[in-house]
């Protein structure tokens, strides 16, 4: 008893000084990179957005959660699930994907359809394993096709260097997804043998958890018989596009104020920043809800390329960097929690129900 309550104890100073770490650099780099710009042409930037381009940007990005609740729900078949609860669940998941490090916040995904939903844990985890690979698997066209508008020797790092690592990227993706079964299997048999290696393999939780994934393998294996690939990776094709275009838009909102228009803006080089920038929620560290962080890769990403998307204004690249991620946040957080709240309502019925 006393060791598993120095364990805990030990958890939760980690996890303190873990949330302490990410408070500091959010505020380091939040600081730093308002340092190199005026307050007010922040502000101001905010005041004068161009609604047109935002509610764009809104309705595009409806429709790119609309087409990833469908996706989820092909992936759930056959077992059923209203469009309801897979639009709340979606968006829930919005919410907390780049709120935690190393998107490990996308476990929402699972974890809501499994407690909250009553989804048995192999079924759920089997479709958000499959949905999270396919969301890879389509980077690499989307940077492959920027790298090609964007023009070979137009950026200050080499475009072939870029070109061969999102091929490479794209075909071990789709080389893991290919074989993730038998590759599956394999695992769950190393997994199996450091349990017997430690010799807990009769512990509860090493059975629970070993029959758990092996269920997740059936699943995974139900989800390749359906023979839905294609679609999917149709779906996962549009929701990305949803992605970067309604990005587009909202960046064009907060700018055109500072005298641009939709053509001064390239589609393929934001494509390029956003990619970069959305590489720093992958790390294992990362500022508060991404503060500092997102901007500090974006704004690098566009400098060290040196892709002149704001016409050498460089103080720009910081706003638009802040204007993207906090209104993306705002956007997202807010739905989030009116999801969670709807999705609550029943249940704090009920516990009222009991209680009277």
């Amino acid at each position: 008893m006393t060791q598993i309550k120095k364990y805990y104890t030990k958890m939760s100073k980690n996890k303190f000084f873990y949330i302490l770490i990410s408070l500091v650099t959010s505020a380091f780099l939040v600081w730093f990179l308002l340092s190199q710009i005026e307050s007010k042409d922040l502000l101001q930037t905010f005041a004068q957005m161009y609604y047109p381009s935002l509610l764009a940007f809104v309705a595009i990005a409806f429709i790119g959660t609309v087409l990833r609740a469908w996706r989820y729900k092909l992936l759930l078949e056959p077992q059923p699930i209203s469009w309801g609860n897979i639009f709340l669940v979606t968006l829930i998941r919005n919410l907390f994907v780049d709120l935690l490090p190393a998107r490990i916040g996308s476990l929402s995904y699972i974890y809501i359809l499994n407690k909250r939903l009553n989804f048995p844990f192999e079924i759920a985890t089997s479709s958000f394993v499959v949905a999270i690979f396919f969301d890879f698997l389509t980077l690499s066209p989307f940077l492959v096709l920027a790298i090609f508008a964007v023009g070979f020797g137009s950026t200050a790092l080499s475009n072939f260097t870029f070109l061969t690592v999102s091929l490479i990227f794209f075909l071990i993706i789709f080389s893991i997804l290919w074989k993730i079964i038998p590759l599956s299997s394999f695992l769950l048999k190393i997994y199996q043998k450091v349990l017997n290696a430690l010799r807990v393999e009769k512990r509860k939780w090493a059975k629970i958890s070993s029959q758990k994934i092996s269920l997740t393998i059936d699943n995974l294996y139900q989800i390749k018989k359906k023979k839905i690939y294609w679609p999917i990776f149709s779906l996962s094709f549009f929701i990305r596009l949803a992605k970067y275009t309604s990005l587009y838009f909202l960046l064009f909102s907060l700018l055109r104020s500072h005298g641009f228009h939709l053509k001064d803006l390239s589609f393929w080089k934001i494509i390029m920043g956003i990619t970069g920038a959305e590489l720093s929620s992958a790390l294992p560290l990362k500022g508060i809800a991404g503060f500092g962080t997102w901007e500090s890769a974006w704004t690098l990403t566009l400098r060290i390329l040196k892709l002149d998307l704001f016409l050498k204004k460089e103080q720009l690249d910081i706003i638009a960097g802040f204007g993207l991620h906090l209104l993306t946040n705002l956007f997202e957080y807010s739905l989030g929690i009116i999801s969670i709240l709807i999705l609550a309502f029943p249940l704090l019925k009920k516990i009222r129900a009991k209680k009277n």
